[in-house]
């Protein structure tokens, strides 16, 4: 199946939500990147409808559809298909460019980042457990950024007592009741599969234990409090001593912070980091830096994703203040698009002679917290073609840099730039290369026009 589902690219899903771009899956299911009315990027799911339990699966997708919060990632829809005779579920949900468990490999979560990735999360189960319903899948690539919000999946939601798949038991974030013959999905599975993500973004490694003993795991010591008084209650090997969510959730808002050191890793180390999809994880440790601007939720915004808005006057463009941020940032702060100083190997203003060319510039808008964790200077080039009236038509990337969320925001600025029009005699389009320069201290942008 997996040659199957890449070459459905291109392939419109019930004429409404086509196949843009393969991002990853499994011989039994895969996520395109898809578009809807509702949602502009969205993901759409497509899994086997021969399966035996697939109409319960499309019923589980059609009641979840009502469940709306700001922490679940929603369901647009979810329906029947069919592809070159092959039968088809498919779900569309909103689109999510990072999970946490792309982290993972890299580092540790800090106590602080920890504190603020498990809110959410908590606050999604406590919803979710609130409407009657359970997640059953509570794992690190469950969860998920959009915009400035952490989110847990939502396609995954199922109703407490069903049984527990035994094509999936075997998982490592399983409770030690799913191993029973009489196994079912619960709340109380749930609060487990938390605690040994909590354990996991804290250490890098799955808590040890030994499922043919009655025994709960043992919590490292390296997890600090209150996580490891957290970890200890959720991994009770008896379901019924777990604590719930809103246990957690009031332990959590209630305790302070025992702070567990981390040391990062710097841009210029991890040049030669390749480009990666949601499915393939980069191997390198300079993809920390933009996933903690991506989490921007209550007090630090780790995964906070930030769009760049073109400006309303070719001076300046407005950014707009970062929920959950620090004292400093809560006021709008302004970023203005005046010529910068040469980044890299562009030339100097003064000595491009076609720098007076460029009628509006528009910066990258990098959350604060993001740009706090840069070390050395991330450049991102890009090259653009400008039509006759000084528009950007069409962009590509030069040098993407080692770091998607910065490549990400250089890349959507630079379709945001303006140029003079055409002089007398130019005909076609016109190339300019563009070089936005990330330091921890500030943000530059070059641009000098391509040789014919």
């Amino acid at each position: 199946m997996s040659e199957t589902w890449d070459r459905w690219v291109g392939v419109t899903v019930d004429g409404r939500y086509p196949l843009q771009r393969y991002l990853g899956g499994s011989d039994h299911s895969a996520v395109f990147l898809s578009e809807s009315a509702e949602a502009n990027p969205a993901a759409i799911k497509l899994i086997s409808a021969d399966a035996v339990d697939a109409e319960r699966q499309l019923q589980r997708w059609h009641a979840t559809r009502e469940l709306t919060h700001p922490n679940l990632i929603r369901i647009i829809a979810a329906g029947r298909c069919e592809l070159d005779g092959t039968r088809l579920l498919y779900v569309v949900e909103e689109y999510a460019e990072e999970n946490l468990s792309q982290i993972l490999p890299e580092r540790a979560l800090t106590a602080e980042e920890a504190r603020t990735m498990l809110a959410p999360v908590l606050r999604a189960l406590q919803f979710v457990h609130g409407r009657g319903f359970v997640h059953g899948h509570v794992q690190p690539s469950n969860i998920h950024a959009i915009g400035e919000q952490v989110k847990l999946a939502g396609d995954t939601v199922c109703v407490p007592g069903e049984k527990i798949d035994r094509a999936t038991a075997a998982s490592a974030y399983d409770p030690p009741e799913a191993a029973a013959a009489a196994g079912a999905i619960s709340a109380a599975g749930d609060v487990w599969q938390l605690g040994v993500t909590l354990v996991e973004v804290l250490t890098q490694h799955l808590p040890a234990w030994d499922r043919t003993r009655p025994s709960a795991p043992e919590i490292p010591a390296a997890v600090p409090e209150p996580f490891r008084e957290i970890a200890g209650r959720c991994l009770q090997f008896d379901a019924g001593k777990r604590w719930s969510v809103a246990e957690i959730l009031n332990r959590l808002e209630t305790a302070p912070l025992a702070a567990k050191p981390v040391v990062p890793a710097t841009a210029e180390s991890s040049k030669d980091a390749s480009a990666s999809a949601i499915a393939e994880p980069r191997k390198t440790a300079a993809k920390w830096p933009y996933i903690l601007g991506l989490m921007a939720v209550v007090l630090l915004a780790i995964f906070f994703i930030a769009r760049p808005t073109p400006s309303n006057t070719p001076e300046e463009q407005a950014t707009q203040p970062q929920p959950g941020a620090a004292a400093e940032n809560s006021q709008p702060a302004r970023n203005v698009t005046q010529p910068s100083p040469p980044a890299g190997g562009h030339e100097d203003a003064s000595a491009n002679p076609h720098e007076g060319e460029v009628v509006q510039r528009v910066m990258p808008k990098v959350a604060p917290s993001a740009q706090r964790t840069i070390q050395g200077t991330i450049k991102v080039r890009v090259k653009v073609d400008v039509d006759a009236a000084g528009n950007v038509v069409d962009a590509k990337f030069e040098s993407a840099g080692p770091s998607k969320y910065f490549s990400r925001l250089a890349m959507e600025a630079a379709r945001g730039w303006k140029f003079s029009p055409a002089t007398a005699g130019e005909s076609g389009s016109r190339a300019w290369k563009l070089q936005f320069a990330f330091s921890r201290a500030r943000t530059e942008a070059s641009a000098v026009r391509a040789k014919p």
